[in-house]
């Protein structure tokens, strides 16, 4: 994340949008009893979330199951941002087809879930739906303003971090937060994402959402989104309005930093107090 001034309204909206994005999809989901498979990205197996945690820290699966998370992203950023300065016809192109079949995706299961939410009958339209909807987020997130962009990117990145959340492992989804937050840290001071500027925003629109005076990677926005739907899921409301209010307090003490810094991670300040907060209001409760 790049430059802010805290007192810039438009600096909030990614955030605002995928948080509000975020709590309407957790609770179709939730409402529904929504349960998916544990995804691909997490193979192993790891021990129940009832396991007390002097046994199942010990469990190798947790740190693998980060790590290999961990490594796809990391590897995933590399050569898109290589594409993207070498080659950013080819970049822009596979962009497209990355974010449209990711949004049609997304369209199609929360289309489908809304509609069984609301006793709507589910027919052959819902393919057409999906069709639409994912042209159009497509179509804002690359070409349209910044609200258009801000607001498409957020039904991208609160669609995919919703389900992901309710699906990760619980011991994968604690450690995953310190280790994605370390992880942010190095790539951009020391990493691949050091070597990015705003003025590089338009050129990775649709990974970077550029709104008010910040740069904020989907990244961010994807795992605001994954660790208030986890906690909603692991620990129940309280927590995850706590965990809400959390990242928002985080957010703010990055656009805060970032007037004294030129470019800062925008995960670990949100997502550690997040977390603390969450754990200690289950605990209490």
């Amino acid at each position: 994340m790049e430059t802010a001034r805290i007192s810039n309204l438009l600096n909030y909206v990614p955030v605002l949008f995928t948080i509000c994005l975020t709590w309407f999809f957790s609770y179709i989901v939730h409402s529904l009893n929504v349960k998916p498979d544990r995804p691909f990205i997490t193979p192993l197996e790891e021990p129940e979330p009832t396991v007390p945690p002097s046994e199942a820290l010990v469990n190798p699966a947790p740190y693998l199951n980060t790590l290999l998370i961990m490594v796809i992203i990391s590897i995933a950023g590399v050569v898109l941002l290589y594409i993207a300065r070498k080659m950013p016809k080819l970049f822009k192109s596979l962009l497209y087809v990355l974010i449209w079949i990711v949004s049609f995706g997304i369209s199609m299961l929360y289309l489908f879930l809304g509609m069984v939410f609301f006793g709507i009958s589910v027919s052959e339209a819902l393919l057409v739906y999906s069709v639409i909807l994912a042209s159009l987020i497509t179509y804002f997130t690359l070409k349209g303003g910044e609200l258009k962009s801000s607001i498409s990117a957020s039904f991208i990145a609160s669609g995919a971090g919703c389900i992901l959340g309710v699906s990760i492992p619980y011991w994968t989804f604690l450690i995953l937060i310190i280790g994605i937050s370390i992880y942010d840290v190095v790539a951009v001071f020391k990493g691949h994402l050091s070597s990015i500027s705003k003025s590089d925003a338009p050129l990775l629109r649709g990974l970077v959402v550029e709104v008010g005076d910040i740069a904020l990677g989907l990244g961010d926005l994807f795992f605001y989104s994954l660790t208030i739907s986890a906690i909603l899921f692991n620990y129940g409301i309280a927590s995850a309005i706590t965990s809400t209010a959390s990242i928002l307090v985080g957010y703010i003490i990055v656009l805060y930093t970032l007037n004294k810094r030129r470019q800062l991670p925008g995960l670990p300040i949100p997502l550690i107090l997040a977390l603390t907060a969450a754990l200690i209001i289950h605990y209490i409760l």
